[in-house]
C-alpha cells in the first residue's frame, strides 16, 4: 500500500472570485486571486499547503491561470521553499484551452505524467480532515475518486448544496443537485420530523483523492472528450459521468470543511474556526493568550498605548476598561481604545479601533480604522479603509456587509443587509442603500443619495 508520502497534491487556483467579491478585489476591474485572500492572519493558499503538508502531502501541481493569478500566488509561496514543499504551476500555454477544473486537471496529469494517487483540493476553503485513512479507505475500495463529504442537515443543505447518494460501504450510485426541502423528505420517505431534522446528508466538499493513472485512462472516452469540448468541471460533469457509467467513486466523510466563497460563508468558517472547530486550523495559529476563551493576541498589540488613555490594551484588559472575546484573533501593532468591545471577530495587524467601538462576527484586515462608536456586526472591512464614526452620529455595518480596500465610510452612514462595496470609493454621510446592492462605483453611489 502507497504512504501518504507518495500522495501529491493538484491544487485548483484557476477562478475568477466572482461569487467573492469584493473580497477578491484589489481595486476595481483588478482581481485577487482566491487563493491570495486573507483569512486569519495568513492567504489561504498558505493555510491550504500548511494544512496539506500536516498531513504528509510535500509536492504541489497548482492550477494558475492568467498573470494576475500566477503571480500573485507565486509571490505568496514561490516554489515551496518556505513551507518545506516542492511547487510547481500549470504551463501558461494550457490557460486559453482550460474548460473546467476536471478538464484543466487532466492537462496536468498528462503534462506531468503524473500516475500515481492525488489529492485535487480548492484554494478557497478549507478542511479539517485526517488523511491518512481517506487514503486507506481509497486504495482499499479500488476507487477512481473517494470525493471528501460534509455531513450536514437537510435545513443546511435544502437549495444550497448537493446531495450524494451512497450505498452502505460510501459508494456514490446518485448525485441530486441542490435539492429542496420537499424533494429530500420525499426522496427518503421520512415524515417524522425530528427524524427528518437529524437526518445526515453527505455534500461535496470539492476534495478528491483520484487514481490519476485510471482517471486519465478516461480522459479520452468520446463522450467525455466531447465534454471537454464545451466544459468539464468535478462536480458538475465528470463525477456524475463517471458514477453513471458504473466506475467506482466513493464518499469518505471528514470532519469539516469551511468554505470561503462569499461574505456570509467566510465569516461563518471564521468563527467557526475562532471556536476551535477546525483542528487542522487551530494547530497551527500557536498558543492563545486565553485559552478558556479562544483569544489570541499579538504581543506587539498587548504593548500598544491607545492615544486616548495612554494605557496599554494589556492594561486596558486587566482593568476591564475593554472586552475582548471570546473567539477573538489580534494580530501586531493593533490599538485598541477604552470603551471597544471585541467579541468573534478577527484583526488582522495595524488596525485602530477607537473608544466605545463594537466589533462582532467581522473580519479587519490590515489597517483599517474604525471609528468612535461604530457598530460593526457580521462584516468584512477591507484593508486601509477607514469607518468614520462619531459619538452623535456613530455608523453601523451589519448582516454581511463586505466593504473593498481602502473605502471610506463617513460618520452616521448605514449599511445593513448583505451590501458589497467595492474597493477606493467613498460612502458619504446621508446614503441609502438597499439590502443586497452592490456599490460598484461612483454612480452608484449618487444612486443612493
Amino acid at each position: 500500500m502507497s504512504g501518504i508520502t507518495d500522495v501529491v497534491g493538484i491544487g485548483l487556483a484557476g477562478g475568477q472570485g466572482v461569487r467573492a467579491r469584493p473580497l477578491t478585489l484589489k481595486a476595481p476591474g483588478y482581481l485577487r486571486s482566491k487563493a491570495a485572500m486573507a483569512f486569519l492572519g495568513r492567504r489561504l493558499i498558505r493555510w491550504a499547503i500548511q494544512i496539506l503538508r500536516h498531513e504528509g502531502i510535500k509536492q504541489y501541481y497548482l492550477i494558475a491561470h492568467g498573470k494576475e493569478n500566477r503571480y500573485q500566488i507565486k509571490v505568496l509561496i514561490g516554489y515551496g521553499e518556505e513551507a518545506g514543499v516542492d511547487v510547481v504551476y500549470s504551463p501558461v500555454k494550457y490557460d486559453a484551452l482550460s474548460m473546467g477544473s476536471a478538464d484543466s486537471t487532466l492537462r496536468m496529469l498528462e503534462y506531468w505524467d503524473l500516475g500515481g494517487t492525488a489529492l485535487v483540493f480548492p484554494t478557497d476553503s478549507l478542511i479539517d480532515f485526517d488523511l491518512e485513512p481517506m487514503v486507506r479507505t481509497h486504495l482499499e475500495t479500488g476507487a477512481m475518486v473517494t470525493i471528501a463529504a460534509m455531513t450536514r442537515a437537510p435545513a443546511e443543505v435544502a437549495e444550497k448544496y448537493g446531495v450524494m447518494l451512497t450505498d452502505p460501504a460510501g459508494r456514490v450510485f446518485s448525485f441530486v443537485e441542490k435539492p429542496t426541502l420537499a424533494e429530500i423528505r420525499d426522496h427518503f420517505g421520512i415524515h417524522d420530523e425530528l427524524e427528518f431534522e437529524r437526518l445526515p446528508l453527505l455534500t461535496n466538499a470539492g476534495f478528491y483523492l483520484i487514481d490519476a493513472a485510471a482517471i486519465r485512462g478516461v480522459a479520452d472516452e468520446p463522450q467525455v472528450a466531447a465534454l471537454r469540448r464545451k466544459r468539464l468541471d468535478f462536480g458538475k460533469d465528470l463525477l456524475p459521468w463517471l458514477v453513471g457509467h458504473d466506475y467506482t467513486v466513493h464518499a469518505h466523510p471528514v470532519r469539516r470543511i469551511g468554505d470561503l466563497g462569499n461574505v456570509r460563508d467566510y465569516l461563518d468558517t471564521m468563527v467557526d474556526v475562532l471556536h476551535g472547530e477546525f483542528q487542522s486550523v487551530c494547530r497551527l495559529m500557536g498558543p492563545p493568550f486565553d485559552p478558556e476563551r479562544s483569544v489570541w493576541i499579538a504581543p506587539e498589540s498587548l504593548s500598544m498605548q491607545d492615544a486616548e488613555t495612554g494605557r496599554s490594551l494589556a492594561e486596558k484588559i486587566a482593568e476591564g476598561l475593554v472586552t475582548i472575546g471570546p473567539a477573538v484573533r489580534i494580530g501586531r501593532y493593533c490599538e485598541i481604545g477604552p470603551g471597544v468591545v471585541i467579541t468573534e471577530s478577527n484583526l488582522d495587524d495595524d488596525v485602530e479601533v477607537r473608544g466605545g467601538a463594537s466589533i462582532s462576527r467581522s473580519q479587519v484586515r490590515d489597517g483599517a480604522i474604525i471609528g468612535h462608536g461604530a457598530t460593526i456586526r457580521n462584516a468584512v472591512i477591507g484593508s486601509m479603509s477607514e469607518i468614520r464614526s462619531e459619538v452623535a452620529a456613530p455608523t453601523i455595518l451589519d448582516d454581511y456587509v463586505g466593504l473593498g480596500d481602502e473605502v471610506i465610510v463617513y460618520p452616521g452612514v448605514h449599511l445593513e443587509g448583505e451590501i458589497s462595496v467595492y474597493p477606493r470609493l467613498k460612502i458619504p454621510t446621508g446614503i441609502k442603500v438597499p439590502a443586497g446592492s452592490e456599490i460598484t462605483g461612483p454612480a452608484d453611489v449618487l444612486r443612493y443619495l
